[in-house]
């Protein structure tokens, strides 16, 4: 080779295992390894030490466009990108060095790239305004494995920061049925569903409620109604808590009004929701009462609450969701009422971290309880209980978890508690407390329930507990988790009544969260003066909009534990909020650790999201995105919500909406490219 440099260039062809779709203007990924690429000076060919004589062309030597992102004159080691016009399974692509680079004035993105970030280098930033497609991107690696915490991976999303976007509908007769009185909910994504327990005739009841967030919220049209009360001939009424697990829907069994039941139902997803053909139940044959429950992705873990005539009880119960549902060897049961010497009964909703689940004391006596989900269900090692009574930790229903922190909800009082899961479960300095009374001027005492939109949680309103029939109330506390948790301005409250009409009345048992809204799950409300049943329940879903300016959100994971009584595995989700509306697509199922490819697509037509190249949810979707003045954030939310807990390698997005063959060889030019393409022999 002489000194002086003569060029030299050297075919690129793509491995024959790797079936190319003809694509334009795709960016290539190449990364070589090469002794000819070391320098001269190094016994290899390339002219320059900083390797600034390589480029790309075409074979008829037009120059192409490209990025040398690192290059290593020792070892010939070349990572670049080049925009290739035409991505076929026979490129015209060369590698060339030798003599002086050939510049091209386009750039390696096409136009439509809006946002380009490749190993935290900001490449191209464009404004983003209205627009009629979008695509975005992300090429991420993650340790963690059946993360229920919420984790943003490019968003232009903001969430408001005061509370007054409140709105009410009466769903109390739906479809001409009794639906009143519901103990906690879930989203599926689309649909909300209603765990039914009392109505106003004051008996049990089956009759499930559904909202389609598609439709309108004060819609009647957007709302269902269905009585399952008689299941496969079973008595289905009296319900604590909803799972959303894979294609069903499954409703935690507590009372029937005669006696505790675990007669456990569901409903496939799959089905149309009136068809009985939808529904199935099953008698574990236990009296007991389980008060809602968690899920991991596998089991469903159903709290302890009574047991027959004993009172409180310990007794948790696990569903295998892989094994048949009536089949008794799905289910397995263990005493854990003595965990550590402790009385650990009764427990009223359960939380989710990816190892752990918490169960929420419903006992007076502060003892707190927690399963570790990578031991067996009934090894005792695998169960720890720890007194937090000394924190003032009352009675609680329901609990959500932030990505960090465990957060228990005070019920009848205002001592809110969290535990820090980075730390020891029964080390006291795991654990803070923090009187949340007369946050904003208001009577904050007695909630039922939590949800979490990524930054704040939101104390769902129930009950005063001064008076046994009154002291229902809509007042909602706050707190901002981006904040210290003893600090007063963390913490906000407002009435949710006061800005609907009629106002509500509050008195909610558990919620739901969609992706945007945190929906409030309908109970009981004070009495008249001339009623003197039992329990005054009603229908009236009270809705909160936490979303500010917001135009999209990729997620790597979302909260499914969402409301306190509440449970599911989103996993990554894509949600845009067009001009039409929010819609929102999920995976419902949590990657594996290690590297992903995470893309969300929206044509005008439909939104859809990608893992690895395969879509795996699509939803209809129509009208331009919402354009606003806030940024595009990586790595979170406007705000600093909702950290993703990994790194980001790279960051896309595109004001077109890319095809599938786009996105799959995207992933898998990404996740391999030294096998992705072949360097054919010098030629001069």
């Amino acid at each position: 080779m002489e000194k002086t440099g003569k060029l030299i260039r050297r075919k690129i062809t793509f491995n024959p295992e790797v079936v190319v779709p003809s694509l334009r203007d795709f960016p290539l990924l190449v990364v070589i390894r090469d002794d000819a690429l070391k320098s001269i000076g190094k016994g290899g060919h390339v002219l320059r030490e900083d390797g600034s004589d390589i480029h790309f062309a075409t074979g008829e030597g037009d120059a192409l466009a490209y990025r040398i992102e690192s290059y290593s004159s020792d070892d010939g080691a070349l990572r670049a990108r080049v925009r290739v016009p035409s991505l076929s399974s026979e490129p015209s692509l060369y590698l060339c060095y030798g003599e002086g680079a050939v510049s091209c004035p386009d750039p390696v993105w096409d136009p439509h790239y809006a946002l380009v970030q490749c190993n935290g280098d900001a490449i191209r930033s464009l404004p983003l305004d209205r627009v009629e497609a979008l695509t975005v991107e992300a090429w991420v690696q993650s340790s963690q494995a059946n993360t229920d915490a919420f984790q943003a991976l490019v968003s232009r999303w903001s969430l408001r920061s005061t509370m007054d976007t409140f709105e009410s509908y009466d769903a109390g007769e739906t479809d001409g049925l009794d639906t009143k009185g519901y103990f906690g909910a879930v989203s599926d994504g689309r649909y909300v569903y209603f765990a039914p327990q009392c109505n106003a005739s004051q008996d049990r009841h089956g009759q499930v409620l559904r909202y389609d967030s598609r439709g309108g919220f004060n819609d009647p049209e957007s709302w269902q109604s269905y009585d399952a009360g008689c299941t496969d001939g079973l008595n289905t009424k009296g319900y604590y808590g909803v799972v959303h697990a894979g294609n069903h829907i499954y409703f935690v069994p507590r009372t029937d009004g005669e006696t505790l039941h675990s007669r456990f139902l569901r409903y496939d997803r799959r089905g149309e929701f009136r068809d009985p053909g939808s529904w199935e139940a099953y008698d574990i044959g236990r009296t007991m009462a389980c008060q809602s429950a968690a899920y991991d992705g596998r089991y469903i873990y159903l709290s302890p609450g009574y047991y027959g005539d004993t009172g409180e009880s310990g007794r948790a119960v696990r569903y295998d969701t892989r094994s048949g549902f009536k089949d008794p060897d799905s289910y397995a049961m263990f005493d854990a009422g003595n965990t550590d010497g402790l009385e650990s009964k009764n427990y009223d909703g359960a939380t989710f971290d990816g190892r752990y689940v918490y169960y929420s004391p419903l006992n007076d006596r502060g003892i707190v309880l927690r399963h570790d989900t990578r031991a067996g269900f009934d090894d005792p090692a695998a169960w720890q209980a720890m007194d937090a009574s000394d924190l003032g930790l009352g009675m609680c229903v329901g609990a959500v978890f932030d990505g960090r922190f465990v957060y228990y909800v005070p019920y009848a009082h205002s001592n809110a508690v969290r535990y820090d899961t980075r730390g020891d479960f029964r080390d006291p300095e795991s654990w803070e407390a923090y009187d949340a009374a007369g946050t904003s001027g208001l009577h904050t005492k007695g909630y039922d329930g939590a949800a979490f939109d990524g930054q704040y949680v939101y104390y769902i309103p129930f009950y005063e507990g001064d008076e046994l029939q009154s002291g229902f109330h809509c007042r909602v506390l706050r707190y901002n988790t981006c904040m210290n948790f003893s600090d007063r301005a963390a913490w906000d409250a407002a009435d949710g009544g006061v800005f609907t009409y009629p106002p509500n009345p509050g008195g909610f048992n558990g919620g739901a969260f969609d992706g945007r809204y945190v929906y409030f799950s309908p109970w009981r409300e004070d009495p008249d003066e001339n009623d003197d049943r039992e329990y005054t329940p009603h229908g009236k879903v009270l809705r909160y909009d936490t979303a500010d300016d917001a135009s999209f959100i990729l997620k790597y994971a979302e909260c499914g534990h969402n409301g306190g009584l509440c449970a599911s595995l989103p996993g990554p989700t894509f949600t845009i909020n067009t001009e039409n509306g929010t819609r929102s697509v999920r995976a419902n199922r949590t990657p594996a650790p290690g590297r992903h490819h995470l893309a969300g697509v929206y044509d005008g037509e439909r939104i859809t999201l990608y893992i690895d190249g395969t879509a795996v949810a699509s939803a209809q979707a129509t009208g331009p995105v919402q354009s606003n003045d806030i940024p595009i954030t990586v790595g979170s939310i406007a705000g600093g919500g909702a950290p993703f807990q990994g790194e980001i390698r790279e960051v896309r997005v595109s004001t077109a909406a890319r095809s599938d063959q786009w996105i799959d060889v995207t992933h898998r030019n990404l996740a391999n490219p030294t096998a992705f393409v072949r360097l054919g022999p010098e030629e001069k």
